[in-house]
């Protein structure tokens, strides 16, 4: 019978990548419904590293396989070896971290299982059924994010699977010694891949710097108008901030969608909030919901936005951004 509260640890050239304790906060917030093990699934060329992270952030068991090669973008030999791995483990659900990679893979893997998976998550909960039983409630935002739906896997399918958005978990705190159970699974040996990788390139937008940054600086429609982007982008560099918006920002171009902040964007938790000519739709104010100081500005004195701020600026952005970087 299928059980465990499974996550995919997703790790580059032997480093875990911080979205993975992300996910064992958010399987032992599942935990302490269901009180199954919190499992962790590592596959690198060099593992041990990845395992040693795994350990201290209080993983129960560890399942790991060396990979004996670099197997970045090559997906399908991936997907193969993980879907083996889950059929030896049989957990009852798999968090898997809403990258680019992980869509990738886990997809391919949820074909070859026929289980499924929910794409893009921003909250997962446990359900408990009259029989005893647990269920999965994967909620997300979904119609051009205009609704937030639940989404439940049919009855005798597993693992449930789905992707949860990076930023909406904190991460989980590490602790002096680790005492997961580990095993490495020695026998299972990486296929031949069909993609060949040529060249890798750095991305021109790190996503990271507004992940990590302690002021962010948001732009909303009213950024788009007159020279106003550049102010931003001025104030921004003399505050220390990274820049991020709303989706009228990520439409217009001015900004990447990796930097646009909401339900079908970002979640941040910055020390400092600063935004400007933002209305304050919920899609949008979800993303900054934990921020520990928000300053709004906008010339709407009705504006939403006010409603989640810390403190708001009725005022023209134009005038209080010229006005500051006078000083």
């Amino acid at each position: 019978m299928a059980s465990g509260i499974c996550i995919y640890a997703e790790s580059y050239k032997g480093k875990l990548e911080p979205v993975a304790s992300e996910l064992v906060s958010a399987a032992k917030e599942l935990q302490k419904t269901t009180g199954e093990k919190v499992q962790a699934i590592v596959f690198a060329e060099k593992p041990e590293g990845v395992v040693t992270e795994l350990d201290r952030l209080g993983v129960e068991e560890i399942y790991a396989v060396n990979a004996g090669r670099d197997c970045s973008q090559q997906d399908d030999a991936v997907s193969q070896t993980i879907a083996e791995m889950l059929g030896r483990i049989e957990p009852w659900c798999v968090l898997i971290p809403a990258t680019p990679e992980g869509r990738s893979i886990f997809s391919r893997v949820a074909m070859k299982l026929g289980c499924g998976m929910t794409a893009d998550c921003t909250e997962v909960l446990a359900g408990r059924k009259e029989d005893g039983s647990y269920y999965m409630k994967q909620n997300k935002p979904s119609y051009g994010e205009n609704v937030f739906v639940t989404i439940v896997t049919r009855d005798g399918f597993y693992p449930q699977m789905m992707t949860v958005r990076p930023g909406v978990y904190t991460a989980q705190e590490e602790t002096a010694e680790g005492q997961a159970k580990i095993r490495y699974f020695d026998d299972m040996k990486v296929g031949a891949s069909k993609i060949e990788v040529i060249e890798e390139a750095e991305a021109e937008a790190e996503t990271g710097s507004i992940l990590s940054a302690e002021v962010v600086v948001v732009g909303g429609r009213g950024v788009l108008e007159d020279d106003n982007f550049a102010l931003l982008e001025k104030f921004a560099e003399k505050v220390g901030g990274a820049i991020g918006g709303t989706r009228p920002m990520v439409d217009s171009e001015m900004i990447p969608f990796n930097h646009q902040i909401g339900q079908t964007g970002l979640t941040i938790r910055p020390k400092i909030c600063i935004s400007f000519g933002v209305s304050g739709a919920i899609q949008h104010t979800e993303g900054i919901k934990d921020t520990k100081l928000f300053v709004a500005v906008n010339t709407d004195e009705d504006a939403a936005i006010y409603g989640v701020a810390d403190y708001g600026m009725t005022a023209d952005l134009k005038e209080v951004i010229t006005e500051y970087l006078m000083l």
